[in-house]
């Protein structure tokens, strides 16, 4: 018995307003993306992102989803991360976060909140609790970036991380 099985997929390219259809479906059924927030436009399989959101999570989520539709070239992204309150509240929030985990210790680790950026300061026991309060950090809303210069005992000798990119949105979605 000859198994000569072929499968050959359509190079049919889509039409632009196929891929709108197909990325409008998306938008409207995510319940990750805000409603009405975060609008695609189409030219030449090339997709355009605008609008806003509150987590840095949401404009990543909408970028892969929109990647994994079939005939889009390629993703230009414009939302921007909003901050929906002042930077002491998301200091709180970030604070609250940090309470709710257990490796964390909140009273070692000092937080600046500047443009989206959280910058953690302090002193920390483990990288188990390093990575727990980057991630809390960049789970708050209006962050879009986290710059972690936290320093200890198990961190000694490491240079500091840059971990806006992969931290952000590491942590718990609200």
């Amino acid at each position: 018995m000859a198994n000569d099985l072929k499968v050959q997929l359509s190079r049919a390219p889509r039409d632009d307003s196929d891929i709108a259809r197909a990325i409008a479906h998306i938008l409207e059924w995510n319940v990750q993306i805000p409603e009405g927030k975060v609008h695609a436009r189409v030219e030449n399989g090339w997709v355009t992102l605008d609008g806003e959101v509150d987590y840095a999570y949401q404009k990543r989520e909408v970028e892969r989803m929109v990647n994994h539709v079939r005939g889009v070239a390629g993703v230009r992204n414009f939302i921007t991360v909003r901050p929906p309150a002042s930077p002491e509240a998301v200091d709180a929030a970030i604070e609250q976060a940090f309470k709710r985990e257990a490796e964390v210790d909140a009273r070692h680790v000092k937080v600046e909140v500047t443009d989206h950026t959280a910058k953690l300061y302090g002193h920390v026991h483990s990288m188990r609790e390093a990575s727990a309060a980057t991630a809390a950090a960049a789970a708050a809303p209006g962050i879009a970036a986290v710059d972690s210069h936290l320093g200890g005992n198990a961190l000694a000798g490491r240079p500091s991380e840059r971990a806006g990119a992969a931290a952000d949105g590491a942590g718990p979605r609200p």
